[in-house]
């Protein structure tokens, strides 16, 4: 069922947003006092190009990355609005739901993306694991 989800996002409108942040990232990448924030922004990318596998999962110090992300607003903001209102238009139908709700959760990661963490579901299983048979 992920991977279905993870396709008809792709074709709905998500290859726009890898695509968007890949090149956001390289762009980056192209600079050395930029490479740091260029990986973080091929984070969100890898997160765009298969959202049902991943959670996305915010830092607690966003102090850390609070330049990065100062210098970042004027993009987060246009991120905020358009990922709002193409989450709003999915959200209308009951199909479209799951759709509009990645487009969400992307709003959230698109405001500051240098504070965040992409985690995969399962690591996180399996780490529990380990620990409960401690």
């Amino acid at each position: 069922m992920k991977e279905l989800g993870n396709v008809l996002f792709f074709i709905l409108g998500g290859f726009v947003s890898v695509i968007f942040w890949g090149l956001l990232g390289l762009l980056f990448c192209a600079t050395i006092i930029g490479k740091p924030l260029g990986k973080q922004l091929l984070e969100v990318a890898k997160f765009a190009l298969h959202p049902f596998n991943d959670d996305v999962e915010v830092e607690s110090n966003f102090a850390k990355n609070f330049v990065a992300n100062m210098i970042f607003i004027p993009f987060g903001i246009l991120i905020f609005l358009l990922y709002a209102m193409i989450g709003a238009a999915f959200c209308i139908t009951l199909v479209g739901a799951p759709i509009g709700k990645v487009y969400f959760r992307l709003l959230t990661v698109g405001m500051a993306p240098f504070g965040i963490e992409v985690d995969k579901k399962h690591e996180v299983i399996k780490e529990w694991e380990e620990w409960k048979n401690w």
